[in-house]
């Protein structure tokens, strides 16, 4: 089997039929891939709609379980997936149609462990508001860590997504890679830290294939990356990424990226406490970090602005404080 594409689903009644629709709408014979949806224990009617699916669909399987997390819910599909590929995709979006067939191809024909595709934004009401433009990276086989930073940039959405991605699944396999435990938020981000540390072949598609809708209340705007689950799970994180480093034989150059990783998760959880009005919770964070031997951070492999604040933290945790404050004043007067 080529490919394996993987949705969790909880509380996605109104969108999970749309989905798996578009992914069925494809150019490529339904023996050569499989849609594994994990229902996550979803309260609602999704997993009677896929099971209803089902009957229309040979190639559509279906793992009910406890809800545990959208985490959870990808590691149980990719465990048993069966297909050279995987590709994890949200059931809140849908799939350009007769797309897979081309991304197959590109990713095959040059042996690739990873094969970014194109996506696209689109506001509450439809209309489109931002996508990818890899032109520059298209036809290129570059190395993972390289391919990790050439999706970034100033003006890039949802960097830090894992969906519509083709993995290789012996890679993940090898390397015994997953979605972190306890990490409610930027769990993606975990993942493709590891991935792409690994990942020796690279490559973009230029093509829009997935079609993502945003919606109000995200993470970000609602302010739960402030709570202390938030927090917790950056902890976790950057944990998950010293124990990955830890557990694999890697080169300096893909150590450098699980640092930057590790330095950003840390950071995550300690940028929205600085402030003279949050010093006491600063400190809590502070101690959280001690407790799990996390005292100084690892500069090499550390790119922009991240390795600055990760030497400021291995001077003293105060420091950073103090400057990254001075910093956030200025920015503000500067306005």
């Amino acid at each position: 089997m080529r490919l394996s594409i993987i949705v969790p689903a909880y509380k996605v009644e109104e969108f999970i039929e749309k989905c798996i629709r578009s992914l069925q709408e494809q150019d490529v014979a339904q023996t050569e891939y499989e849609i594994i949806v994990t229902n996550d224990g979803s309260p609602d009617q999704s997993r009677q709609i896929v099971e209803n699916l089902q009957k229309e669909f040979s190639n559509l399987r279906l793992i009910n379980q406890e809800n545990q997390g959208v985490s959870i819910a990808r590691n149980e599909a990719i465990a048993t997936a069966k297909g050279k590929y995987i590709m994890p995709i949200d059931p809140d979006d849908f799939a350009e149609q007769n797309m897979l067939s081309q991304l197959l191809h590109q990713a095959e024909s040059t042996d690739l462990d990873i094969l970014v595709a194109g996506f696209e934004i689109f506001d509450p009401q439809g209309k489109s508001i931002w996508q990818t433009n890899y032109s520059q990276l298209a036809g290129k086989v570059i190395t993972g860590v390289t391919g990790y930073f050439a999706s970034r940039g100033k003006d890039v959405r949802d960097p830090d997504r894992s969906w519509a991605i083709l993995y290789k699944r012996k890679m993940i396999q090898d390397y015994a890679i997953d979605y972190p435990k306890g990490v409610p938020f930027l769990e993606d981000g975990c993942f493709l830290v590891k991935v792409f540390s690994v990942a020796q072949n690279v490559g973009f598609a230029d093509s829009i294939f997935y079609k993502r809708t945003t919606t109000e209340g995200s993470a970000t705007v609602s302010g739960v990356f402030y709570t202390e689950k938030a927090i917790n799970g950056f902890i976790a994180a950057a944990v998950n990424l010293r124990t990955f480093s830890t557990k694999n034989k890697l080169s300096q150059n893909q150590q450098g990226l699980i640092n930057h990783g590790i330095v950003k998760y840390v950071l995550l959880s300690l940028f929205q406490n600085v402030n003279l009005k949050s010093i006491g919770r600063f400190s809590h964070i502070v101690a959280k970090l001690k407790a799990h031997g996390i005292v100084k951070l690892p500069i090499q492999g550390v790119v922009e602005p991240y390795d600055k604040y990760a030497k400021y933290f291995n001077v003293s945790p105060y420091l950073f404080f103090l400057l990254y404050s001075k910093e956030n004043i200025i920015a503000k007067y500067l306005k």
